[in-house]
């Protein structure tokens, strides 16, 4: 079980997908030989009609499962997706209610935010362990983001200025936290491993009824079976938020970094 889960968590995605659509055939031609050793037993029991309903219901399951899956991996990550807009919408309005401080804390906390939100940026524009790496930097970046800050709170006039900038800069810290837990947020192996296993089990219904069927319907249940491995590769592309093809967007925190400067202090060392 755990040898599999991780087969589908670190294998690529092109090997997955060729042995999911390979285990398919298999077992299809594996059914089909097995129904054609007992054609003697074909006519009793149930009837073509009522072969081909049951592997018609088993298809109707199998999307809905295909459908259900996909949407956990798609909300996973939507989730991902919003929390690089709240982090930079976090870092852009630390920054500028930086600039209400005197010096030199405006300077040096405006400095150490700027480096913050650039090893951010590269956390999720990086993949394997250059993002462990990245990621490291940036949690390395807190403490003296936070001693900084703490600092100028107690050197403000302004309590309100004080306060708010408390709360600006452990919203960084907190939706830091949120983005890498929403990167550690996988679907259950159980799932993927159930959905791959139902998917089997479809291909061998399929090999089983359709014994002696005509090469054009072979061609349309390896049509289907490739689908099905297109839709599993889907999924998993979308689970996998550090190195598959499907990457999220930081053109938010882009957007802001190339911003900052623009709401620097005019007294303010850049």
């Amino acid at each position: 079980m755990q040898t599999f889960s991780r087969f589908l968590a670190d294998q690529q995605l092109w090997m997955v997908g060729l042995s999911l659509f390979i285990l398919m055939v298999t077992v299809r031609s594996l059914a089909e030989q097995l129904r054609r050793r007992r054609s003697s037993a074909v006519g009793s029991g149930l009837s073509q009609a009522g072969e081909g309903l049951i592997a018609t219901s088993m298809v109707g399951l199998l999307s809905l499962l295909i459908a259900f899956t996909f949407s956990l991996a798609l909300s996973r990550h939507e989730l991902r997706r919003t929390l690089v807009v709240e982090e930079a919408n976090a870092i852009g309005v630390a920054y500028m209610r930086t600039q209400l401080l005197k010096e030199p804390y405006r300077t040096e906390l405006s400095n150490v935010i700027i480096s913050y939100a650039q090893v951010r940026r590269a956390t999720g524009e990086l993949a394997g362990p250059s993002q462990l790496a990245a990621q490291e930097h940036s949690e390395a970046l807190q403490p003296p983001m936070w001693q900084r800050t703490a600092a100028a709170a107690r050197a403000s006039n302004t309590p309100a200025l004080a306060n708010f900038l408390v709360q600006s800069v452990t919203r960084m810290i907190e939706v830091e936290g949120q983005r890498k837990a929403a990167l550690a947020a996988r679907i259950p192996p159980a799932v993927l491993i159930a959905l791959m296993a139902y998917s089997v089990g479809v291909a061998a219904v399929f090999g089983y009824v359709a014994a002696g069927a005509h090469a054009h319907r072979r061609r349309i249940a390896w049509a289907m079976f490739l689908l099905v491995t297109l839709a599993f590769m889907l999924i998993l592309d979308l689970d996998r938020p550090g190195d598959g093809l499907i990457r999220v967007s930081e053109a938010n925190m882009t957007d802001m970094i190339r911003a900052l400067p623009a709401f620097t202090a005019e007294d303010a060392v850049p």
